[in-house]
């Protein structure tokens, strides 16, 4: 009987051993076979648009159910356990990537940075103004994608892009005056106010414009008081190369020079005169000026004033419009330009573009129609000098004040200021 207990026992012992090892087996064949946790390691590229794919490589990616950028999620393009490409979805975010297959999420280290296109923002346009032909540069963001240029209501030609600049040429039809300018790009449409951004297309006439360089339609004459003139012609003259005092750095080719002695308080002296010829019939600029304001119509000069007395501040120079028996004048002091916002460069030349609004005279503007324009002029006017002996060359011996002028680029334009 105890043997048989015996037998019973150790049979009973060896089944539960048996079931034991057997159940220790199942739990640890059950156990190798659920899914791990992802494992994001790197992505590539690290930055991108909505649309763009991007590759995302790590461990124990196959089987991913879902990819987010961001807080967005992004399509599946292909999966497999080392790596998934996946889209960028539109309204991501700059963020982390997240894999989740069934075993978890996993997420990446760095943040995917997410850029947005959205309608492009002019900051500047360079040069603020030009004629139909004239290539301009818009400064800005989101340039890149640009498709479509208008510059008022016309279609331009886009030269090229990168993704701060757009290069364009104004078109003909091109409206004169300031215009704004529409841009299509990828993320929308943005169109300039002619408030905010300056730019103007202008318009310009052969016979009023001097450069002093090679042939040109119009000729420089003038009348130059003999008392105060000593240097009077271009730069390249041979006379005014041997014997002027005060030659300044040419700041574009050739230039008009004249210098002498100053013998009265606002000197007389007429130095000089942009004009065709010496009387003009009133109407030979009525095409060209007709519909165009005072504010339209701008004498562009780069001018240097030499170097004046200590602590001057009086009359510069006369810039003229002028017409049978009357002149609009300007004539401003070293303040009056700087509070215009104009400034001599490194080499004392100032380049101002004068809206007409600005030249006055005893009849007050508005008495003559610009259309009756004749010609346009440039004078010495300078608020020193002692005087000195009628009909005789004025001398510093005498008491005169030395005075040089400079002129260059002397350009009318209508629309808006001429960009030097």
């Amino acid at each position: 009987m105890q043997t048989s207990k015996l037998k019973h026992s150790v049979g009973l012992i060896c089944l539960m051993v048996f079931l034991a090892a057997n159940l220790i087996g199942c739990s640890e064949d059950e156990g190798g076979n659920e899914p791990r946790i992802p494992v994001v390691l790197s992505f590539s590229p690290e930055s991108g648009e909505p649309g763009d794919n991007v590759t995302i490589t790590g461990t124990d990616l196959d089987g991913a159910t879902a990819v987010t950028i961001g807080d967005a999620e992004a399509t599946i393009v292909s999966n497999s356990s080392t790596e998934v490409v996946a889209t960028v979805p539109e309204g991501a975010s700059t963020g982390k990537v997240s894999v989740r297959t069934e075993g978890g999420l996993g997420q990446s280290t760095n943040d995917f940075t997410v850029i947005v296109v959205g309608a492009v923002s002019v900051s500047a346009v360079s040069p603020v103004s030009g004629q139909v032909g004239d290539n301009i540069t818009i400064t800005g963001t989101d340039m890149a994608t640009v498709s479509s240029l208008k510059v008022g209501d016309v279609e331009a030609t886009i030269v090229g892009t990168t993704a701060e600049t757009v290069e364009f040429t104004i078109p003909d039809g091109a409206e004169v005056g300031a215009s704004t300018l529409t841009i299509v790009n990828e993320g929308g449409t943005t169109t300039t106010s002619t408030d905010a951004v300056a730019f103007y297309v202008f318009k310009t006439n052969a016979d009023l414009i001097m450069t002093f360089d090679g042939e040109q339609t119009g000729i420089f004459t003038g009348s130059p008081d003999p008392e105060e003139s000593t240097i009077y012609g271009t730069s390249d003259d041979a006379t005014v190369q041997s014997e002027a005092q005060a030659l300044p750095t040419a700041i574009d080719g050739n230039f008009f020079q004249f210098e002498g002695y100053s013998t009265a308080d606002i000197s007389g002296n007429y130095a000089t005169i942009v004009q065709n010829s010496s009387a003009l019939p009133a109407g030979t600029y009525a095409e060209f000026l007709a519909g165009a304001s005072e504010n339209d119509i701008y004498f562009n000069i780069q001018i240097h004033v030499g170097e004046l007395p200590a602590d001057y501040d009086d009359a510069l120079f006369g810039l003229r419009i002028r017409f049978d028996g009357d002149d609009y004048e300007f004539v401003p002091t070293p303040t009056e330009l700087t509070d215009l916002g104009f400034s001599p460069d490194e080499n004392g030349w100032w380049n101002l573009s004068i809206p007409a609004a600005l030249f006055d005279d005893d009849a007050a503007l508005g008495t003559f129609a610009f259309t009756d324009m004749q010609r346009i002029g440039v004078a010495v006017r300078r608020n020193y000098g002692s005087g000195g002996t009628a009909g005789a060359q004025v001398t510093e011996a005498d008491g005169g004040v030395f005075y040089s002028q400079s002129i260059d680029n002397v350009i009318l334009t209508v629309g808006g200021p001429y960009s030097y």
